[in-house]
């Protein structure tokens, strides 16, 4: 099976591209870096932040609204109201808000294509 690294190398510019990307934003960046991991647990569906996703004893403010915007970035953009960006508003900058939201769309969009490669580690692929 080949990794995504392989199939990225095929194209160096697109390399670079994700190299970058994962050096500044899902790694780097100015949004805690535990958040982004957060948020790109519950994309993948991991039992335990989806259930728990709105439980103030587990995630604190600042979580619980990057999970709330998660799911409406990729299963219902409707509750992306303004009462979201009001928390969103509450807990993250302008700029922060910017790299999660980018954070997300790129993680949920590497998830999805990581499934159609059937790379070890993708959402329903063993790890």
């Amino acid at each position: 099976m080949t990794s995504p690294d392989d199939v990225r190398a095929l194209h160096p510019p697109i390399a670079a591209a994700y190299e970058q990307t994962r050096r500044t934003v899902l790694e780097g960046g100015i949004v805690d870096r535990a958040i982004k991991e957060l948020c790109a647990r519950y994309l993948a569906e991991d039992d335990e932040v989806v259930a728990q996703s709105d439980d103030t004893g587990r995630f604190d403010d600042r979580e619980r609204a990057a999970l709330a915007w998660t799911h409406a970035i990729a299963w219902d953009d409707a509750q992306a109201d303004d009462a979201l960006w009001a928390r969103l508003h509450a807990a993250f900058t302008e700029p922060e808000l910017v790299e999660l939201g980018y954070c997300i769309a790129f993680t949920l969009g590497q998830q999805h294509w990581l499934a159609t490669l059937e790379a070890p580690g993708a959402p329903g692929r063993p790890r």
